[in-house]
């Protein structure tokens, strides 16, 4: 029930915001707020937009990962700011999880590569960013990394958003047309 009115709430920002520069405001605005309270996905932000406005997919998944990659790099220095002994205060399940051992580790051996690799992923990125805000504050590094996977990740939903209906479309009906030429070859009217 939450959820739904998440998403029609943030529908129903987008819709006023469509017109003009206020849809890329409202975009930047959400993204940023989405990632700092991990209360929606972005993609939630970024499929509707760009259904609203086709033509301008590009500029919405990029500032869509400008207010994420900003949304990140903020969350991750509140982080580095609550310290190890306050994290495992308000979160005692981090020092005994066995999924946080692993993002430790992968977070120490590959750095800002494997925060890139996860902001492009569907994988939660809370996680890593406790470890980076607690032992690596390297904010440029972080919003680099997350401003590219996020690039990626966007690029590709708003693309697909963009392309979807037409693309379905053509194939539907191509498929239909072909379907309709064997039923009348079969016999069938």
């Amino acid at each position: 029930m939450l959820v739904a009115r998440i998403e029609a709430l943030l529908y129903r920002i987008l819709r006023f915001a469509e017109a003009g520069h206020r849809l890329l405001l409202a975009c930047i605005g959400l993204s940023f707020l989405g990632t700092l309270t991990a209360a929606w996905p972005v993609t939630a932000v970024v499929v509707p937009a760009t259904l609203m406005a086709a033509g301008r997919w590009r500029a919405i998944a990029g500032v869509s990962a400008l207010g994420s990659a900003i949304g990140a790099t903020v969350l991750m220095r509140v982080f580095h700011h609550l310290g190890w002994t306050q994290l495992y205060e308000r979160f005692p399940e981090l020092a005994t999880d066995s999924s946080w051992a692993q993002v430790v580790d992968w977070g120490r051996r590959y750095g800002t590569a494997a925060l890139f690799l996860i902001a492009a992923s569907p994988l939660p990125q809370t996680p890593a960013l406790i470890f980076f805000g607690a032992v690596r504050p390297d904010y440029v590094g972080v919003f680099v990394a997350m401003l590219a996977g996020k690039l990626m990740k966007y690029g590709t939903f708003a693309w697909a958003s963009s392309h979807f209906p037409e693309r379905v479309g053509k194939s539907l009906g191509a498929l239909l047309r072909r379907g309709r030429r064997q039923g009348t070859d079969d016999g069938e009217v």
